[in-house]
């Protein structure tokens, strides 16, 4: 299998940050990539190719101009200055900024736990030319591919970062493959991807499923419940799936089963694209199902019985120490 990867995605380096007066360990470490890659070399069964950078219409396809103006001038940023947003404008109508000055970052931004430094924009530019790389590539041969995304993408909305997301990698790959047909994503990351659903919450051409931690409990809190089933030509295109934390493997793979039958009533998809979140196995720092290993071979032998092209996208996964061997469990499933 191809996988899509580009050093420059370990150029955003974050060890802690700050909020609510306390210093938290940022989740989303370089040595997340580390973990991924030395699996594969392990394996020796994966091709690593650098993707291009992608044109900037693909960003824009997503995300609006003035965000990603905004984003690209954190580069602007000293070498070792970072920027937590802490101050959040209650109403966008009304509210002054000046997106070019980092102390406002509130107004693009939907929590106070995603930092930007000089290198984030270089990093997650990379991250989401490996999402598009891989799109071409299974547009054109019809193989699966795996992008090794690094940040993360399924909480950036078309305007706010959050959720270490800064770009939706997910919904850029989707853009690009729905020009030549229907697109179906399935997010089984612990949290809801807010970004990915507000992004296609009108859309028809793109369905989307996610299974995730319950919005009661888990974040991001304010999306990803049951009644949220889209609005105008993309009603019934939308459909979440919440589950109660600690729910066992045997619930998560029924949940699984009942999404995707329900799913494929509404589209027959001529893509799929997987946000593949790592933080439902247990043990996860930030994620709290019950998932392991071996339940990894079995989610990625369920998933390829769909039978479709489709594009593997790294999400969320934060226990680092097994991080690398269940990204190769799932796709020892896959391809079996």
């Amino acid at each position: 299998m191809k996988v899509f990867y580009s050093s420059l995605q370990k150029k955003h380096v974050i060890k802690k940050e700050v909020y609510n007066g306390k210093a938290h360990s940022y989740n989303d470490k370089v040595s997340r990539i580390d973990s991924i890659l030395k699996a594969f070399k392990s394996a020796g069964n994966y091709e690593i190719v650098v993707p291009d950078i992608l044109p900037y219409d693909a960003l824009l396809s997503v995300h609006d101009e003035d965000y990603l103006k905004f984003l690209e001038s954190a580069q602007n940023l000293k070498n070792d200055e970072i920027i937590c947003p802490y101050v959040f404008p209650c109403d966008n109508r009304i509210s002054r900024y000046e997106p070019f000055i980092p102390k406002r970052a509130g107004y693009y931004c939907f929590d106070a736990g995603t930092s930007l430094m000089n290198h984030t924009w270089s990093a997650a530019v990379a991250s989401a030319s490996a999402a598009y790389s891989a799109a071409i590539h299974t547009k054109k041969t019809g193989e699966a591919t795996y992008a090794l995304c690094r940040p993360p993408g399924h909480h950036a909305s078309k305007n706010m970062f959050g959720g270490y997301c800064y770009l939706n990698n997910t919904a850029i790959a989707a853009k690009y493959l729905v020009r030549s047909g229907n697109v179906m994503i399935i997010d089984f990351d612990f949290h809801h991807g807010n970004g990915t659903q507000s992004i296609f919450y009108d859309s028809s051409d793109i369905f989307y499923l996610s299974i995730h931690a319950h919005p009661k409990i888990e974040y991001p809190y304010f999306t990803g419940f049951e009644d949220e089933i889209g609005i105008d030509d993309g009603v019934n295109y939308n459909l979440n799936i919440p589950l109660m934390p600690l729910c066992s493997p045997k619930e998560y793979f029924i949940a699984l089963q009942k999404g995707i039958k329900k799913a494929f009533k509404i589209m027959d998809p001529d893509y799929i694209i997987l946000s593949a979140g790592f933080d439902i196995e247990a043990g996860d720092p930030i994620g709290h199902f019950n998932m392991s290993i071996d339940d990894f071979y079995i989610l990625g032998k369920e998933l390829k019985l769909l039978n479709k092209p489709t594009i593997i996208l790294q999400e969320g996964g934060y226990l680092v120490s097994e991080l690398g061997k269940n990204v190769e469990s799932f796709l020892n499933g896959f391809q079996s």
